[in-house]
């Protein structure tokens, strides 16, 4: 199978590059019906050009400047934008020189946008075919490898573990590491992935190149658990494995431009919501007979604390009001975290605010806790998205999640955060899981 998988590449370069055109061609096909007639399909000399260098940069951009296809949808907003870009860049770039007419904007952007989303299709259809399913050879049994055999499952061949007794059910006990040379040799994955803490003194690095030239994939197994679970395995991480993450290591760019908006945006939806929140506010100080809002010491930014703001839902040293009831059931408790975005102590979009007591005791018991303070906490997350209506006890995954975002934070990640709170499945309707995670202005 490990001489299949360059042919399995070829296959999906072919695809992308066939994809690229098909959308291109009806675009440009659309673009001669609807608006000028001189990008009919009998119009060679305008309609071939554009096509072929249009969808030739897409192609470029979508492949090698992108990166390729992963899925999802944080992929496709990236990939449309590296696409949209490169293109009117070359073209406008070659029209300067004198050296081609550019394809009308608008063809330029719906084409490239088809080309990323027919590109997802023929790939999910390679996929579904398996031609990308290359098997799998799991290396190890310890908790990483646990997890990542639920999602992988189907595509592995098999387990080689110092404890045969720990491996999954389902799966297949190859035996013990001092087998490996001969279990590549019999089963031919195409991936080899490890998961022993210390694999990668336990196999001689000269094999692992001769793997690595005959076309099977080496791979970590914490990495693969990032990719695939899209959350850090935050048990095996390093203080340099985030500081060497684009955003902790300090992506201006991207930062400013998620401080543009965020501020931007957070200051609309206060201005929008100013008659609720005095309505609010004066039905919660009658109801409560006190303030109607309250503040909460929470760890902010590199944990510099700030205090969030939250509607009051109790009477002073007495029950939750009728008022908090409401207020809890249409989930507005927490409507004033808009002030703390505007004053810049909270973003939209980050891990949810913890507070500063809580936070000071898992920084203590927890190295990797720390890292979640790289950026600044936000109304909607990652992990809520993810563990929102989670019944169970949280053993930690809301803490990989919040990791993963510190480390993958972009517009486009706050783009699928926010599309996967507002399409979420009606049985995530419920609270939040008690536990690091968890909001401080949670009830």
């Amino acid at each position: 199978m490990s001489a299949g998988a360059p042919n399995s590449s070829r296959w999906a370069g072919f695809l992308d590059l066939l994809a690229c055109f098909a959308s291109f061609a009806l675009v440009l096909w659309l673009y001669g019906q609807l608006v000028d007639g001189d990008y009919a399909l009998g119009s060679a000399d305008k309609w071939v050009p554009d096509l072929a260098i249009s969808a030739s940069v897409a192609w470029l951009a979508i492949v090698f400047l992108g990166g390729g296809w992963r899925g999802g949808l944080r992929n496709w907003f990236d990939l449309s934008f590296c696409a949209v870009g490169f293109n009117l860049v070359v073209q406008y770039g070659l029209n300067y020189l004198s050296l081609f007419d550019p394809t009308p904007w608008p063809v330029a952007v719906a084409g490239s946008v088809g080309s990323v989303a027919l590109t997802g299709g023929f790939r999910k259809c390679l996929h579904a075919l398996g031609g990308e399913a290359s098997p799998i050879l799991l290396v190890g049994c310890d908790a990483v490898a646990q997890a990542l055999a639920v999602p992988l499952r189907s595509r592995i061949l098999g387990v080689l573990a110092r404890d045969p007794s720990r491996v999954p059910a389902g799966l297949a006990a190859l035996g013990d590491l001092s087998r490996f040379d001969e279990v590549v040799a019999a089963t031919r994955p195409g991936r080899v992935i490890f998961t022993e803490p210390d694999w990668v003194s336990s196999i001689s690095p000269r094999r692992l190149l001769d793997l690595y030239h005959s076309g099977v994939s080496v791979e970590d197994g914490t990495a693969v658990f990032e990719d695939v679970l899209q959350r850090v395995c935050w048990q095996r991480l390093r203080p340099v494995d985030l500081l060497l993450a684009s955003p902790v290591a300090g992506n201006r760019s991207v930062k400013t431009v998620q401080a543009i908006y965020t501020n931007l945006a957070g200051l609309a939806l206060l201005l929008a919501a100013v008659p609720l929140l005095a309505a609010i506010a004066i039905l919660a100080v009658i109801a409560n007979r006190g303030p109607a809002l309250e503040s909460v010491a929470c760890s902010g930014l590199q944990r510099i604390p700030f205090q969030l703001l939250r509607f009051r839902t109790r009477r002073p040293g007495g029950p939750v009001s009728w008022m908090g009831r409401v207020l809890t059931r249409l989930h507005l408790v927490n409507l004033p975290q808009l002030i703390n975005v505007v004053r810049g102590e909270m973003g939209l979009f980050g891990p949810a605010p913890v507070r500063q007591e809580f936070a000071d005791r898992l920084c203590q018991l927890l190295p990797a806790y720390p890292h979640r303070f790289a950026v600044k906490p936000g109304i909607l997350g990652w992990s809520q998205a993810n563990l929102r209506g989670s019944r169970a006890p949280d053993d930690g995954m809301s803490l990989g999640y919040d990791l993963y975002y510190a480390k993958q934070q972009s517009p486009s990640f706050d783009i699928d955060i926010l599309v996967r709170t507002i399409f979420r499945a009606p049985e995530a309707a419920g609270s939040a899981p008690d536990g690091v995670g968890r909001p401080a202005g949670s009830d």
